[in-house]
């Protein structure tokens, strides 16, 4: 048996788990402050869980009984988990069982108490066995999905914060949802925080909250997400977009795991764990200057890429069904339509730039203009999918598309300027952005800042 800390130290050192076998199943037991053991599982057999001394997984914790549960081993490579009349129950994938036995699946969090059992097993078992994803309820697991799942059972019942990378659309907040119903913080708030398009001193009150008074418009004194989301989850989507003086900021609430509200000059402790969200490359956004490294690595606990849907191809089909009866339960229908050959064949060649989303509105689209029993490419058609010759191939690399997405801020800026006649405060409104960051991008972009009899007063 192995016993650690997971990222739970002050200075934020995360110590690794023990290398598993590649034929070696275990269980990972994490308890609420951080430390955790690690117990390999017999081929075939049972492990009790418990305060007591007869138990052979013990649970140093109050709220566990002195015999609390079983798990057994079967003989198919099965998981079952019993009950044993414990007084507060045992709680499986957030569903509270008492004095009962469920199936249970490696990844689906077992808590007991504040002690989170997580069954972990070789990733070519857990491709088969791992429960899905919501998103891919009907799909088979891909053989890039099976890592990311793998790395999921793992990382989710620590403290270490995680930062998804991902394009646009491949549900990177559904993701960030199961992080945190896997975790010892299920039980608590998952707050989200969009930092696109909001000005540095909006930010910083959402973020820490103010006192009464604290500046123009503050009539009441108002907790942040910090405080709000105590004991549980705050997830920080498009992370790249939160501008410099409050990357500052916060990098010195995770440093010392206290915060001050605007306006106040007490510290008040923080208990979060950070999921942080982008589609941007962070690694060139420090290179730019637009990101922090001390952040970044703050942040960084753990990196998790979620890949594309073009290289998830063999779960399409099972997403068209999911989304398919979605879409015909909203309109009434008791049965979705069927997709014929043809246009799933026009669905697996197309390359997705909007991943999960865009397929999602694709099918959408298609079922509602189909006669409600048969989707076929005329239906394809009118729910806009763009021909497949008629777009990028799916060779198309992160440089390549990193390239097109600046060439179109560059003439979004440029056409917001010229809109607004110069004047960068109008102009950082209209883009939904700050104006420090619109100075930023015109800096990067080498584009021409507007001076004199342009610039509007308090430009």
């Amino acid at each position: 048996m192995h016993s650690n800390r997971l990222s739970a130290s002050a200075d934020g050192t995360e110590r690794q788990l023990p290398p598993l076998g590649p034929d070696t199943s275990r269980l990972l037991v994490v308890a609420r402050d951080g430390t955790w053991s690690a117990h390999e599982l017999p081929a075939v057999g049972s492990l009790t869980f418990g305060r007591g001394i007869e138990a052979d997984v013990r649970v140093h914790e109050p709220s566990v009984s002195r015999l609390h549960a079983k798990l057994v081993v079967q003989a198919d490579g099965q998981y079952a988990l019993t009950d044993l009349g414990s007084a507060n129950g045992t709680a499986v994938g957030g569903e509270l069982i008492r004095s009962t036995t469920v199936d249970v699946k490696p990844g689906v969090p077992i808590l007991l108490g504040g002690t989170v059992i997580v069954l972990q097993v070789p990733i070519h078992a857990a491709s088969q066995q791992l429960a899905p994803s919501r998103e891919q309820a009907d799909s088979p697991v891909s053989a890039a999905m099976a890592h990311v799942d793998a790395l999921f059972s793992r990382v989710a019942p620590t403290q270490v914060n995680v930062l998804l990378l991902g394009e646009t659309g491949v549900g990177k907040d559904v993701f960030a949802e199961r992080l945190h119903r896997l975790s010892t913080r299920c039980q608590g708030p998952l707050l989200r925080l969009n930092c696109a398009g909001m000005a540095p001193a909006l930010l910083e009150s959402e973020l820490f909250g103010h006192e009464k008074g604290a500046f123009t418009g503050a009539v009441q004194a108002k907790k942040g997400l910090l405080e709000v989301a105590s004991g549980g989850t705050v997830l920080l989507d498009e992370i790249a977009e939160m501008p410099l003086e409050v990357q500052a900021k916060l990098l010195l609430a995770l440093e010392l795991r206290v915060m001050r509200r605007l306006g106040s000059t007490q510290d008040r402790p923080i208990d979060v764990r950070f999921i942080c969200a982008t589609h941007r490359d962070l690694q060139v956004e420090m290179q730019r200057e637009r990101f922090r490294a001390d952040f970044y690595f703050r942040i960084n606990g753990v990196t998790i890429r979620i890949p594309p849907l073009r290289e998830r191809l063999d779960e399409l089909e099972g997403l068209v069904a999911q989304f398919a009866r979605e879409t015909s339960a909203r309109l009434g229908s008791a049965e979705p339509p069927a997709f014929d050959a043809s246009v799933l064949g026009a669905l697996h060649r197309y390359h997705w730039p909007g991943n999960i989303r865009e397929l999602r509105n694709v099918v959408e689209r298609a079922v509602i203009f189909s006669d409600g029993r048969r989707v076929t490419e005329k239906e394809l058609v009118v729910a806009e999918l763009p021909r497949a010759e008629a777009v990028a191939g799916t060779g198309s690399t992160l440089a390549t598309a990193a390239a097109d997405e600046d060439s179109a801020e560059r003439e979004r800026i440029m056409s917001a300027l010229a809109e607004c006649g110069g004047n960068q405060s109008r102009a950082a409104k209209r883009l939904g952005i700050s104006r420090n960051t619109l100075i930023a991008r015109i800096r990067e972009f080498g584009l021409v800042r507007p001076r004199g009899r342009e610039r509007a007063p308090g430009d």
